[in-house]
């Protein structure tokens, strides 16, 4: 039977010792995954999944890039999907990406590409209207509940008229369903998110969002990636990705005190490898992400 849902009492929880990896040092943000080289290695191999996910495209806005244009990638990272981007569109285009650490950021860039440390949550007064393109994708362990609708806002202000935007978000059910380590993990993941205020049904509500932030155009693909061995080299692939995005959450789940749901480190590993057993074993489980296009009105009243 699972733990019920923790006390919410005063007294803060008791840490569970562990070998902490390096997180992010932004005053205020929530984001729960790590910033170190480990991280760096698993959202480049994340950007490949999903872009292959996408028909080995880096977007599906209906938006030709031309000389002059400025694209915009919020949340950054490794700044794997701006790089790419450079590749594939002509040197006159700016392209600009942001993110809450520069740790991950890499250490060699085409002229035309710029990264910096912001927040979505206030990017620069100097940027009104003057993106083409907005891309962020998977700031679900980042953003909290009550952030999604000032991000949304910040990003239709920076959108010229009739530039687009498009998200990618995770569902909140992952994995293998109805078996036994799938389901723990699960309530273990929406304990922490509750914990941290994050809003792990994101993709339910963002259509919602986008048309509240004052997007029009509002669609939404779903993705379902076959994820584990079962589903040979392209599912092993996805497994390892996504997998590392839950055990990267270790150090934020110890230092919580578990949650109700883990003792130790040791646990938690078992935990994880339980998890990609479960992902390897079961015909059928998915990686389920949604895309989000919308486009900011060719011109405001």
């Amino acid at each position: 039977m699972l733990a019920d849902k923790p006390s919410t009492a005063s007294a803060l929880p008791q840490v569970i010792e562990h070998k902490p990896r390096a997180f992010h040092s932004f005053p205020g943000a929530q984001y729960i995954l790590p910033s170190d080289d480990e991280e760096r290695s698993r959202l480049e191999l994340q950007h490949r999944v999903i872009c292959r996910a996408l028909g080995n495209r880096l977007f599906i806005v209906p938006l030709s890039i031309k000389k002059g244009d400025k694209i915009l990638d919020c949340g950054t990272g490794s700044g794997i999907w701006l790089l790419d981007i450079a590749k594939a569109v002509p040197p006159e285009v700016g392209l600009q990406g942001i993110d809450i650490e520069s740790r991950l950021f890499p250490s060699s860039k085409p002229e035309n590409v710029n990264f910096s440390v912001e927040t979505a949550l206030r990017l620069p007064d100097g940027w009104q209207d003057a993106f083409t393109f907005v891309h962020q994708r998977l700031l679900i362990a980042g953003l909290q509940a009550k952030e999604w609708p000032q991000v949304l806002r910040e990003i239709h202000r920076v959108l010229a008229p009739g530039g687009w935007v498009q998200l990618l978000e995770a569902k909140e059910e992952q994995g293998a369903d109805n078996k036994p380590v799938t389901m723990r993990q699960r309530a273990l993941n929406k304990a922490l998110f509750s914990a941290r205020g994050l809003l792990l049904d994101c993709a339910t509500h963002m259509p919602d969002l986008l048309w509240e932030a004052g997007f029009e155009s509002v669609e939404v693909r779903e993705l379902h990636l076959p994820v584990g061995a079962w589903a040979g080299d392209e599912g092993i692939e996805t497994r390892e990705s996504f997998l590392n995005v839950f055990r990267g959450m270790k150090t934020p789940v110890l230092k919580a005190g578990g949650l109700g749901f883990i003792s130790s480190e040791e646990e938690f590993d078992s935990m994880m490898d339980g998890l990609a057993r479960e992902w390897d074993e079961t015909e059928g489980s998915t990686i389920n992400l949604c895309v989000f296009c919308a486009q900011k009105p060719p011109s405001e009243n």
